[in-house]
């Protein structure tokens, strides 16, 4: 069925001005308001998870800060003291500076059978704490973590009152002896505002707020709009242990809390009523070792806020448009088809041998131009087909004489050779051009979508140079053929031939496959690696080149296709890391062990350690950097934390009385280290001023040195040794001490540790 070009022309021109719009309103903007929901469950869910990680280092440093109390060598004694014992008060003190250092309701020791035998002020020393969750599961050897409970004693609330069943919780640990038997428990009282701040840290929209609940679905953490609670009845003192999280409608647990208590971690991107009747989304986490979860909710309203306002938008701008649209496509569409009408008949005349038609068509415009050059075409066209004739009998001696291919087709994916030089013809496995004129194209392919592929390039580029495919000759071998081909159209634009040059390039094709196949084992050896293995531009704003899979991995990435391109200096922290590594490189030309913070695609920061090398040409030029890299953020995270266990043991031990040392273990071994008041007793100022001084030369008798090295090596230990002793200005004394042996894991002996005090006045 005919149908005109202009009611096609105004139809086509009003469907494709309206098509954007429509695929905004149907495609585009379901798939933003989607991804604006993903974002915001995404961020969501982040908070939630940042908060459990918040919560649980928060509760692992309390346990921490338990075994320390418990590995002081004084606490050994607190599970059989009694309020005569001389230490009794020094004891006190220490436990007095504890709660104050680390911020602590109180501190209480108890024997083996849960007798509290010393006590921080305000605990009740002599109570029985035997039947306590905290005390049952310390004194089997463990550290443990109480739920939050109300307290048995008064304790000062947050209006500085003191207050009977406040909430509180705590850690407590066993107290052992060297042997390693438990002598009883230390448990610590813990300040729950703590925990209180650290949820309430984190502020979410004007809505949002995180918190925590237990097993029983009561929240024990305080909401951030607790003063809303109070006015509304559903709390009289505070959230923390008073407000059980239930809804309103059902009167069960709240959706997230049910599901969190339940154990699972998850989300709700629907909504679900929380405790105080509003709709809001949620996402939990259940912290299994310690029978608590997080909450991270926030009003829907304010969550969804954008995309609902994008909505509205969307729809009132489609309606605004659509009808102007639709008016000015009429008129350009049946301005625009009138002159395309008339070219059309003068064409169809033309077809049928009259190249006497011309167009009459009088526009200022491109279709004028249209009209005119094909006026002159038609003049023309005459004269040019003699000439051509005798031109193709030129070029067709000239192409037989040349050693590749020389060919010409019909255009699409079903066209016929038009042409074929001889080598050409011969290349194919045929033995004159003749054979070979008339048969399709794309059956000389392999894969015939090839011939496909390539029809698609010239109609797009025009020309497609050195494309290589797999072909075969008229026997059926395979060879692989590189070609460089050209789409002849013309003057209207339409496509009329296909020509181009071919060769046979199997022998080349082959060397190359063997250089790729050696590079691909290459690679999946550098991709088995566990380090990340890269190579880049030297330059300081220089690209990645090559990274293996584990490299990627480190840097965030899925695939190593994703980090190429990428700018190196963009994974520092500080961008002049990256100068200074090339400048580093530029002057020695390797860099080994050299650490920087660096951060990944999402910008998760990390200690990276790396070993660079610079690749240079032949004339000293640079023209590459390669290395390996590793992330050691949890080595460099345990070496601080070493660092600050042993600051805290530092600090510890030079608060005692007693003298405490490390020598070396052999009779003329020095001092590796000692605490203040050791230092004091042998009359020095500092610690400083001992390390490094010979042993034997505070005895006055330098064999007593020679004794205790003979026994040690025999026992291991020596308690209660005498000896007399000097100080530095020479003055004697008499030392008591107890030593021991360390030795390594094959039995050598690494040092000698012990405690020593002056006992000369008694």
């Amino acid at each position: 069925m005919f149908i005109s070009i202009k009611n096609r022309l105004i139809f086509l021109l009003i469907i494709f001005t309206l098509i954007p719009f429509v695929l905004l309103r149907i495609v585009a903007y379901p798939r933003i308001q989607s991804d604006l929901q993903d974002v915001l469950i995404r961020n969501l869910d982040g908070v939630g998870h940042k908060q459990s990680e918040l919560v649980s280092t928060w509760v692992s440093e309390r346990m921490k800060n338990a075994r320390v109390v418990a590995n002081n060598p004084l606490m050994a004694r607190c599970a059989k003291i009694t309020r005569e014992d001389k230490d009794y008060a020094d004891i006190v003190q220490y436990l007095e500076v504890v709660k104050s250092e680390y911020v602590l309701k109180g501190v209480l020791v108890s024997n083996d059978k849960g007798l509290v035998t010393i006590a921080s002020a305000g605990e009740n020393v002599g109570s029985d704490v035997s039947e306590m969750d905290y005390f049952k599961q310390a004194v089997l050897g463990k550290t443990f973590v109480s739920g939050i409970i109300p307290s048995e004693i008064p304790l000062t609330n947050e209006y500085g009152e003191k207050e009977l069943g406040m909430p509180t919780m705590f850690v407590s640990t066993p107290l052992k002896d060297r042997e390693g038997v438990v002598l009883g428990v230390v448990s610590l009282r813990i300040d729950v505002n703590a925990l209180n701040e650290l949820m309430l840290s984190l502020k979410l929209g004007k809505t949002g707020e995180t918190y925590l609940v237990n097993k029983d679905g009561y929240m024990i953490t305080d909401s951030r709009f607790s003063a809303h609670l109070k006015e509304m009845g559903l709390v009289k003192k505070r959230c923390t242990l008073e407000l059980k999280l239930i809804s309103r409608e059902t009167g069960e647990l709240t959706t997230g809390v049910k599901q969190c208590v339940a154990g699972n971690n998850g989300f709700d991107a629907k909504g679900y009523k929380d405790y105080s009747g509003i709709t809001v989304l949620g996402v939990w986490r259940w912290l299994p070792e310690f029978n608590w979860g997080v909450i991270a909710e926030i009003d829907r309203d304010e969550g969804y806020g954008a995309a609902y306002n994008l909505n509205y938008i969307v729809s009132s701008i489609l309606l605004v448009l659509a009808f102007p649209i639709v008016m000015v496509a009429y008129f350009i569409g049946r301005k625009t088809s009138i002159p395309i009408i008339k070219l059309r008949e003068v064409t169809e005349k033309m077809a049928s041998g009259d190249l006497t038609q011309r167009v009459d068509i009088k526009r200022e415009d491109e279709i004028g131009v249209l009209a005119n050059s094909f006026n002159a075409m038609a003049k023309s066209l005459d004269e040019k087909t003699k000439e051509i004739a005798a031109s193709e009998k030129r070029y067709r001696e000239l192409f037989n004489s040349i050693k590749e291919g020389v060919y010409q087709s019909e255009p699409g994916v079903e066209g016929v050779f038009t042409f074929i030089n001889k080598a050409g013809a011969e290349l194919l496995g045929y033995s004159a051009p003749e054979e070979v004129i008339g048969t399709k194209v794309k059956n000389i392919y392999v894969d015939q979508e090839d011939r496909k592929r390539l029809c698609e390039k010239l109609d797009k580029d025009g020309v497609w140079r050195e494309f290589v495919s797999l072909c075969k000759r008229k026997n059926g071998e395979s060879f692989y053929a590189e070609r460089t081909s050209n789409l002849l159209r013309d003057e209207k634009g339409n496509p009329v031939t296909i020509y181009g040059v071919f060769r046979d390039i199997s022998e080349r094709k082959k060397a190359e496959m063997e250089i790729v196949e050696s590079e691909k084992k290459y690679r999946l050896l550098f991709n088995s690696l566990k380090e990340g293995v890269y190579q880049c531009e030297p330059e300081v704003d220089g690209v990645f080149t090559w990274v293996n899979q584990a490299g990627a991995e480190v840097l965030g990435y899925k695939s190593p296709e994703e980090v190429i391109g990428t700018k190196v200096k963009d994974i520092y922290v500080n961008p002049d890391d990256r100068k200074k590594l090339v400048e580093k490189l530029s002057t020695d030309g390797a860099w080994k062990g050299f650490v920087s913070f660096c951060k990944r695609k999402n910008g998760e920061r990390f200690y990276m350690e790396r070993t660079s090398s610079l690749v240079t040409d032949d004339k000293g030029k640079p023209f590459r950097i390669e290395g390996i890299f590793r992330d050691i953020t949890e080595r460099k995270k345990l070496e601080d934390e070493l660092q600050e266990s042993e600051r805290h043991h530092r600090q510890l031990l030079n608060s005692l009385k007693e003298g405490i040392y490390q020598c070396e273990p052999t009779e003329d071994g020095v001092f590796t280290w000692i605490n203040q008041a050791g230092a004091e007793i042998l009359g020095y100022s500092s610690s400083e001023e001992v390390i490094g001084t010979r042993v034997k030369d505070v005895y006055v008798n330098p064999d007593d040195r020679k004794e205790l090295i003979e026994k040690l090596e025999k026992e291991g230990v020596w308690r209660d040794f005498t000896s007399y002793c000097k100080r530095k200005n020479g003055e004697r004394f008499i030392s008591e001490r107890t030593c021991n042996l360390v030795r390594d894991e094959s039995g050598k002996s690494i040092r000698i540790e012990g405690v020593f005090r002056d006992i000369t006045e008694r």
